[in-house]
């Protein structure tokens, strides 16, 4: 897939900034974070091809430029800590979800085991923090503060997921709620985190906050599609239907049993079943569209996205950043 412009040009001022910062961690977790950020393989030999998008940390940089301030300077410590934050997420979600793929190859579990991919998720939460703390913004502890509540509210998203994880009763309430806390709640805290830093006035870091709470919902129902019927260059490795066989209760789940007809009842029959085979999950599939599964979930990303653009077009911005702002928010958008 190719990547905007906004994240192209992001990219550029950012990976080198990440490479420098985790260059801070010790050899042995900074062997494990190489590999998870696809810089290294598992031997250590480096890999040109860079997988990961950067939406995040292009986001604090685009927040800075909204605030009026020089990005490179200003929010490259946001950047930073946001996309440590997101890595770190990632790399305990693999262990706890017992994920193998991430990316297009083998989850950093898989290769240097749960324990010290674990302490190299925590080890980047703790840079992203003393980044912050580090930087010469006048509002670097309101910065600090951004960054722990939005962990904090990571984690009671998380409680939630594993929680539902194998349900057959749970609500579009309790789905919405668990992915406003795990995922909204980053991508706001990305989308703000610049702001902050670059002392930008309340009514910017509000339309900013708006944008990046909604945009996160819509990053997620998208997700959430992909975890369905994505294909597997889509979706890091994984095949089609691997949510359904992971029984997690996404949004298209939800929508489905909503519904509380004979599809929901036979979708429940096929989700309780023990090693679901092949068939088992086409047809749960089918049962997940045929009970609206699908069309509700792509209807839920495309107005969060609608939202999305509404608050930062709100926004007194030059046309070049909200572009930026808009190519991000188009990508929530489900294109099938």
């Amino acid at each position: 897939m190719k990547l905007p412009p906004v994240l192209e040009s992001a990219g550029a001022r950012i990976v080198p900034a990440l490479q420098l910062a985790f260059g801070e961690l010790s050899p042995e977790i900074r062997a494990v974070v190489d590999y998870h950020m696809g810089w290294r393989d598992a031997q250590g030999n480096r890999v040109e091809k860079q997988s990961s998008k950067g939406v995040r940390p292009a986001l604090a940089l685009l927040a800075a430029a909204a605030a009026g301030s020089r990005p490179v300077e200003t929010a490259i410590p946001g950047a930073i800590a946001v996309e440590a934050m997101h890595n770190c997420a990632f790399l305990l979600d693999d262990v706890m979800d017992g994920d193998r793929f991430r990316r297009q190859r083998e989850t950093a579990w898989v290769v240097f085991g749960e324990g010290m991919s674990t302490l190299s998720g925590v080890s980047l939460f703790t840079l992203g923090s003393s980044t912050l703390l580090g930087c010469d913004s006048p509002n670097r502890h309101a910065a600090v503060s951004l960054y722990h509540d939005t962990f904090a509210t990571m984690l009671k998203g998380q409680a939630i997921d594993l929680q539902m994880e194998g349900a057959t009763e749970v609500s579009v309430a309790r789905c919405l709620q668990m992915t406003e806390w795990k995922t909204a709640s980053l991508m706001r805290c990305a989308a703000t985190m610049g702001a902050v830093l670059a002392c930008a006035p309340d009514s910017v870091i509000a339309g900013l906050r708006a944008y990046g709470e909604t945009l996160g919902v819509a990053f997620q129902a998208r997700d959430d599609l992909l975890g369905i019927w994505g294909r597997p260059h889509e979706t890091g490795g994984r095949p089609p239907g691997f949510d359904l066989r992971a029984r997690k209760a996404t949004l298209p789940v939800a929508f489905a049993l909503e519904e509380q007809g004979a599809v929901a009842a036979e979708l429940r029959d096929v989700l309780l079943g023990t090693d679901p085979q092949d068939e088992d999950i086409a047809r749960a599939t089918l049962l997940v569209e045929s009970g609206g599964g699908r069309e509700r979930t792509i209807e839920l990303a495309a107005a969060k996205v609608n939202k999305a653009l509404d608050a930062v077009r709100a926004l007194n911005l030059p046309e070049d950043i909200r572009t930026g702002f808009e190519e991000i928010a188009e990508m929530g958008r489900p294109d099938y």
